[in-house]
């Protein structure tokens, strides 16, 4: 769909056996021979599921999972060793962080970690995160889906349990679908109720953790630090030099890290999704079962 004029993609829909696309609407489009709408990616909020043709089938790729576990580690790392800090002070000769002065940098071993979330991202970064002997935490939307599994030391929280599941957590990550139940989930009152020195990572949508919420806490200390990968506001087109990416000045703070929405994008991530929508290409004009159906 990307680059097509509306009356051009009208037309070629009208003979269309699969469209690849990150959005479909509501439109009264007419697509007859339609087999498969493929999203070449894992989000689906643009998808209006209720208007696909009948017999269509609505599929998704995910494979972002383990790169964007990696970077959720990196970010953990990061804030606790500060490997990036002390390279810029060493290398002005500032000899500050050597080990026989007083400060101390952290550790994640024993350090407490929840993730909003336990699907394809939060399993891996838990998976990741018991490597380093951390305390782990999922926090879901149905706690009773994994009362009879086996998920060794992981606390299992329902939603509705927040207040209580992140109070001693040292690091809050958000992986879960934006929705109608997610939007501004994460808000002032959840963030005052964690520790002081904690981090909050986003690696799902910006609007499930409320903008000025967020803007006011990190501004006014309450947590510790935040580490941002999606956002509030997007570059619609490539001119995007002079877009900052929230509605608030996050970017003149000094306790947020921020990235433009990178933490999945690797060429094997992306190798990855190009076999799995191949394979459903073929299995719908042949008549197999495809992967990742959603509808």
């Amino acid at each position: 769909m990307v680059g097509k004029s509306k009356s051009k993609l009208k037309k070629e829909l009208l003979d269309a056996d699969i469209l690849i696309t990150s959005s479909w609407k509501n439109n009264n489009t007419p697509a007859p021979k339609l087999k498969l709408i493929q999203i070449p990616a894992a989000g689906y909020e643009n998808i209006d599921i209720s208007s696909i043709p009948n017999d269509c089938k609505l599929c998704n790729v995910y494979e972002h999972e383990d790169p964007i576990a990696e970077y959720c580690l990196l970010a953990m790392l990061e804030s606790e060793i500060k490997l990036s800090q002390f390279d810029k002070k060493f290398k002005s000769l500032d000899w500050s962080d050597h080990f026989s002065n007083k400060e101390f940098r952290g550790e994640l071993l024993g350090r407490k970690i929840g993730v909003i979330g336990y699907g394809r991202i939060g399993k891996k970064i838990i998976e990741r995160a018991n490597a380093f002997k951390m305390h782990s935490t999922a926090i879901v939307r149905n706690k009773d889906k994994y009362k009879n599994n086996n998920y060794g030391k992981v606390k299992i929280y329902a939603v509705k349990e927040m207040d209580k599941a992140i109070l001693n957590l040292d690091y809050l990550i958000v992986a879960c679908p934006l929705n109608k139940e997610t939007e501004n989930l994460i808000n002032i009152d959840i963030i005052k109720r964690m520790k002081p020195d904690a981090v909050i990572i986003n690696v799902a949508r910006g609007k499930i953790i409320n903008e000025q919420d967020l803007y006011k806490a990190l501004k006014n200390k309450v947590i510790r630090e935040a580490i941002i990968d999606v956002w509030y506001k997007y570059p619609t087109s490539n001119n995007s030099k002079n877009l900052w990416p929230s509605n608030f000045p996050m970017h003149e703070l000094d306790n947020i890290t921020m990235s433009p929405h990178t933490s999945a994008w690797t060429e094997q991530m992306l190798n990855r999704r190009f076999k799995i929508i191949g394979r459903n290409i073929s299995n719908i004009l042949v008549g197999k079962k495809v992967l990742n159906q959603l509808n």
